[in-house]
């Protein structure tokens, strides 16, 4: 891959809880020595990073380097592809990892060191991964939100709400995410559910399902062990619902992706996933809240084409 197109660089000072505001010389110093053109683009505010990459791409940008974490990731994608007359295929992303989760890097072999990212992106081993579409409600409105990492429905929404808001509270750190897991899972009430994937439902007792692309979420939990971003599907794990005690002993293997052993936890494959509740079901979308409504997600194979790292990662080549 060529090296000497002007990179765009959108940098989010608040991802990390402001680390990307404390980090930006730094940031800008690995960028300086890195012997790439750049650009330096600064988002303001929530949704930023979404107008910022929409309007550079409408004029003709096609190399990104995302300096925030999976919030921000997903804000550029989302507004490259809900831009008209942009030629997605010509994309190219790279990221530097500034966020509190990180965890689209972590299925891509991203180190989480900035100096280490910018080697990966120097070196320049790209891949065309999945993107997933999700198509609901909010407020009247008919929504559709791209994603490129993990969704989440029902308990997983509710903790990705309440971590958001501690971020913004100034938390940082594995502490956002075990606060926000507790909080939830008591105020969490598990509803019924039916979930169609391609042609197969299921009615259940939903305590989370969780539609990946990427294997991680919440900070380092592999929600979605057998994800494979570009297979051309999604893997979908449904939690049914759990005590406390089924919490607590599945807590660990979260981070190695052996709860879905327990016999409350199903995997499935599929293009297309439908989730309709009794009571509208909580979503998420790489971290970021869609609110409450029924759901639609689609798969979209072989749509964007990011940089990735360590070899160990053999099915992305």
């Amino acid at each position: 891959m060529e090296l000497n197109y002007c990179w765009q660089v959108i940098l989010n000072p608040h991802a990390g809880c402001g680390k990307g505001r404390r980090d930006k010389k730094k940031i800008v110093s690995i960028l300086d020595h890195s012997g790439l053109r750049y650009s330096m683009h600064e988002s303001e505010y929530a949704g930023h990073s979404c107008e910022l990459a929409k309007d550079l791409a409408l004029n003709g940008a096609t190399h990104f380097i995302v300096a925030g974490g999976d919030g921000t990731l997903n804000e550029i994608v989302n507004g490259i592809f809900n831009g008209k007359n942009i030629q997605c295929d010509n994309i190219v992303i790279g990221m530097l990892p500034v966020g509190t989760g990180n965890d689209w890097i972590r299925t891509f072999g991203i180190p989480d060191n900035y100096q280490m990212a910018m080697d990966i992106i120097l070196k320049g081993k790209t891949v065309v991964q999945d993107i997933g579409l999700v198509e609901y409600t909010d407020q009247g409105s008919n929504i559709n939100r791209f994603f490129v990492n993990i969704a989440g429905f029902g308990f997983d929404a509710m903790v990705a709400t309440r971590a958001n808001k501690l971020k913004n509270n100034g938390l940082s750190g594995l502490r956002v995410y075990l606060e926000s897991f507790l909080w939830s899972y008591f105020n969490y009430k598990a509803g019924q559910t039916i979930i169609v994937i391609d042609n197969e439902k299921l009615e259940v007792n939903l305590f989370s399902a969780g539609v990946g692309i990427g294997k991680f979420n919440g900070g380092g939990m592999m929600q979605v062990p057998d994800a494979n971003p570009v297979n051309g599907n999604f893997h979908i794990t449904i939690i049914r619902n759990l005590s406390i005690w089924g919490i607590i002993s599945n807590f660990k293997k979260l981070y190695n992706g052996s709860f879905v052993r327990d016999y409350r936890v199903s995997t499935h494959i599929g293009r297309r996933v439908q989730l309709i509740a009794e009571k509208l079901l909580s979503g998420e979308a790489d971290g970021e809240t869609m609110g409450k409504s029924n759901f639609n997600l689609n798969i979209i194979p072989h749509q964007l084409r990011v940089i990735y790292g360590e070899d160990k990662f053999k099915m992305l080549e």
